[in-house]
């Protein structure tokens, strides 16, 4: 049989009082949809009648006619087209559930909290700069140039600023495709990318010198063979002193663990976080691991774990039994790890106090400055999924790079 035809929408303007009014019909469901559009000329009226039916009809082409969904899409088509009062942010609640339901494909994780957050504070910040400088909310209002002015108000440095911001555009991105609401196009032209201060660097993001790493492993061999002793005092009146000399003896072994963890993470790229939720997967051969990382779920791999006076990697997995799909058995929050490598800086005798972020920065710094491995090979041991990450990661400046390919021109090609 064939399928029954489906009449057209029925849309006319009738007038009530001293105002028209539109009524919206079909076969589909009884009675009639009213939508009062507002103080206009007639003939206005007539052209928004008109959108209005045709958008109907091209949009329930692929959805079912029901009353409810088409009084639904009238009121967003007048909110959005006529009466512009729409705001982006009537869907910022449905955006943040989307991502806390999100599960990253390869590992089968949902966003984390934090990523969350960073949602939640662009969001504000956003919410709060159009409010001040008095731009409207409604999809139309979003150009690159008003995205290029949030990221100005955005306090803070330069990177934080680029996360907001890009967390920002994936927010207008959802409203646009997803919503598909009517948003200036030119925000995709608003961009900004992180950067690393070559000259200027973090306290705590620069990389070991390899005699300083020395250092760590002299001392971590000292512990070993009873040669240091952490010096141990009451602390209380009121706490007997065998509880104390416990507390005191725990307190010694963690930061022999927490010295070994430091060099592991030398060797393997891992940061604290990684320590404490991903899983280290062998090869093989036994000679290399791989991993995910906690903060974004990209992969690791290839990273060697043979000995050598840097990089002890081996001799730690034996020593501690670290097995596959395991980790180095570290069960300390970051702020005691941190307390910890500070104790450790000083009785190591270093000009700085060593940070979680510094081991990564040592592990990336010494394969490539030192060892000469491949920038696209430190990028797999990064998990980086583009090599511009990984050059900035380094601070690699604009010279550096031009000094690498000139070794391979016409003119020098013989003295590489």
């Amino acid at each position: 049989m064939d399928k029954p035809t489906i009449k057209p929408f029925e849309v006319k303007l009738q007038k009530e009082s001293n105002y028209y009014r539109l009524y919206v019909k079909h076969q589909n469901f009884k009675g009639r949809i009213r939508k009062r559009l507002g103080d206009r000329q007639y003939e206005e009226l007539e052209n928004i009648a008109f959108n209005i039916r045709f958008e109907l009809g091209r949009h329930f082409q692929s959805h079912d006619i029901n009353k409810v969904d088409v009084e639904t899409f009238i009121d967003k088509y007048v909110s959005m087209n006529v009466k512009c009062d729409a705001s982006i942010f009537n869907y910022s609640a449905e955006f943040l559930a989307s991502k806390a339901a999100k599960v990253n494909n390869r590992t089968k994780i949902r966003l984390s909290k934090s990523t969350l957050s960073g949602y939640r504070t662009a969001l504000k910040y956003f919410e709060a700069y159009l409010s001040k400088n008095k731009i409207s909310p409604h999809p139309s209002s979003i150009s690159s140039s008003v995205l290029d002015n949030y990221y100005t108000y955005i306090p803070g440095v330069h990177n934080y600023k680029t996360k907001l911001h890009t967390k920002l555009k994936g927010f207008i991105n959802f409203i646009e495709t997803v919503k598909q609401l009517p948003v200036d196009p030119s925000y995709k032209l608003s961009k900004f990318t992180e950067e690393y201060d070559n000259q200027c660097p973090e306290d705590d993001d620069i990389a070991l010198q390899e005699e300083d790493v020395r250092k760590l492993i002299e001392l971590r061999k000292k512990f070993q063979r009873g040669e240091v002793n952490l010096e141990s005092h009451l602390v209380s009146c009121k706490i007997p002193e065998s509880v104390q000399q416990q507390q005191f003896k725990m307190k010694e072994k963690n930061a022999i663990k927490c010295l070994d963890c430091f060099l592991f993470m030398i060797s393997t790229g891992l940061y604290h976080a990684d320590i404490m939720k991903s899983k280290l997967l062998f090869s093989t051969n036994g000679k290399s691991i791989k991993y995910r990382r906690a903060k974004n779920g990209s992969l690791c791999k290839g990273i060697p774990v043979n000995v050598d006076d840097i990089f002890i990697g081996e001799e730690i997995i034996k020593q501690y039994k670290i097995k596959n799909g395991s980790n180095f058995p570290l069960n300390l929050s970051l702020n005691h790890f941190a307390k910890h490598l500070k104790r450790i800086s000083t009785m190591a005798e270093l000009d700085y106090m060593v940070t979680n972020k510094m081991a990564r920065k040592t592990f990336a710094s010494v394969f490539y400055f030192k060892r000469g491995m491949p920038i696209n090979y430190v990028q797999i041991l990064l998990g980086h999924n583009n090599i511009k990450d990984t050059a900035h990661y380094l601070r690699i400046t604009d010279d550096d790079i031009d000094n690498e390919i000139s070794k391979y021109t016409s003119s020098n090609a013989n003295k590489v």
